[in-house]
C-alpha cells in the first residue's frame, strides 16, 4: 500500500512543482531489435557501449522511482533483464511495465515467471500487435510475426492469475493499419477470446529516438485515424486506474491533430525523464535535447535532473519549443499533472 500512496503523491504533487526526482522513468535499455518495422528505425541503429548491469545498479542506487518503464529494442533481447528487474524491485517501484514485440516467446515467458516472483506490487507486459496477420508482419518486417505475439499473449493471460500482473496488446494507429481494428479483433478472436478492452491504443510518432524522424501523419489521414479513436471510446468499458489515463489520452488525441502540441501543460522533467541505453538522459522520447550522459555524473541522475541544462530544457518545453508530442510514455503523467484541470 505505502509504493502506491507514494506514486499517487507524487504524481499529484507534480500538478505544482518540479519534483526532486522522476516518479516515473521510461528507461531504454537496449537499442537491439530483432523487428524490422516500417514505422521505427530502432533495428537499424548501430549498437555500441550499452549500459551494463554493474552501471544499472549504480543508477537505481541513486533513484527511487515508483514507476518504471523498461523498454528498448526489444528488452527481452538482454540475457540479464531479469537481473535489472531485480535491482529495480528492491526499490521502492509500485509499477514495473515492459514492452516486448512478442518474438521470444519462450524467453520472455521465462524471465516473466521469474520477475513475478520479485516483490513488485504491479507488473504489466505490452505485446505489441499493430493489426491482422498480413498487416502487422508487413508493418513488422517479420513473417510470423503475428503469429508469436498472439501465441505469447495467451500464454501470458494464463499467468494473469497472479493479481499482480496483467497483459494488453499494445496498438500502435498509423497510416499503414487505419481502420483495420474490428478485423484485428476478428482475427484474434480466432486464436484467444479477446475483446478491445484487451488492446492499448495509441498513434505513430516521429521521433529521434525512433529514428523515424520524417514520419508525419498524411493529413487525409488525420480524420481517419480520429475515426478510429472515436470507435475505441465507444467500445471501451471498465472503471480502473488505467481504462481512465487511456480513455482521457484518447480524447485528447484530437486536439494534439488541431494544434500540433501537447494538449496538456507537458510534464516532462517535471515527473519524469528518459534514458537510452548509452546512458544519456533526456527529457522524453520525443525532445532530442540531451542533459547529460550518466557516466559522467556518477550515475546520480539528480545531478542531471537539478542542473542548469535540465532547468533550460524545462524552459524550453514549457514555451513549447519541442514541438510537443501525444505519446503514451509521456501524455500519461502529463494527464496525471494536470489532474485538478481535467
Amino acid at each position: 500500500m505505502y509504493k502506491f500512496v507514494r506514486l499517487c503523491v507524487e504524481a499529484i504533487t507534480s500538478n505544482f512543482k518540479t519534483l526532486k526526482e522522476p516518479y516515473k522513468l521510461t528507461f531504454a535499455i537496449t537499442y537491439k531489435c530483432n523487428s524490422k518495422c516500417r514505422t521505427c528505425k530502432i533495428w537499424q541503429k548501430k549498437i555500441k557501449n550499452e549500459l551494463k548491469i554493474d552501471e544499472i545498479k549504480n543508477i537505481f542506487k541513486n533513484i527511487n522511482p515508483p514507476w518504471v518503464n523498461l523498454t528498448g529494442g526489444e528488452p527481452f533481447i538482454r540475457s540479464d533483464l531479469y537481473d535489472i528487474a531485480e535491482i529495480i524491485s528492491k526499490k521502492d517501484v509500485y509499477l514495473l511495465n515492459i514492452t516486448t514485440n512478442g518474438l521470444l516467446v519462450e524467453k520472455t515467458i521465462t524471465t516473466l515467471k521469474k520477475i513475478l516472483k520479485l516483490k513488485i506490487p504491479r507488473v504489466i507486459i505490452v505485446v505489441s500487435l499493430d493489426g491482422p496477420r498480413e498487416t502487422h508482419d508487413r508493418i513488422r518486417g517479420v513473417k510470423g510475426n503475428w503469429d508469436k505475439a498472439v501465441y505469447l499473449f495467451t500464454k501470458l493471460k494464463e499467468l494473469s492469475s497472479n493479481n499482480r500482473f496483467q497483459t494488453y496488446f499494445g496498438y500502435t494507429i498509423s497510416h499503414h493499419n487505419v481502420g483495420l481494428i474490428n478485423k484485428t479483433l476478428e482475427e484474434v478472436n480466432k486464436k484467444i477470446k479477446v475483446s478491445i478492452n484487451d488492446f492499448h491504443f495509441n498513434i505513430i510518432h516521429g521521433s529521434y529516438y525512433y529514428g523515424n524522424e520524417s514520419i508525419t501523419v498524411p493529413i487525409n489521414m488525420k480524420n481517419k485515424i480520429i475515426e478510429d479513436v472515436d470507435y475505441i471510446l465507444q467500445q471501451k468499458t471498465g472503471f480502473n486506474a488505467i481504462s481512465i489515463l487511456e480513455k482521457e489520452y484518447l480524447k485528447l488525441i484530437k486536439k494534439y491533430f488541431e494544434i500540433e502540441k501537447s494538449p496538456k501543460k507537458c510534464k516532462a522533467l517535471i515527473s519524469s525523464c528518459f534514458i537510452d541505453p548509452n546512458g544519456y538522459v533526456y527529457p522524453c522520447t520525443g525532445f532530442n535535447w540531451v542533459i547529460g550522459n550518466l557516466r559522467d555524473y556518477n550515475y546520480e541522475l539528480k545531478k542531471i535532473w537539478q542542473s542548469e541544462k535540465a532547468d533550460k530544457a524545462r524552459k524550453l518545453i514549457n514555451e513549447n519549443v519541442c514541438g510537443g508530442c501525444w505519446t503514451p510514455c509521456e501524455a500519461y503523467q502529463t494527464i496525471l499533472g494536470n489532474i485538478f484541470k481535467i
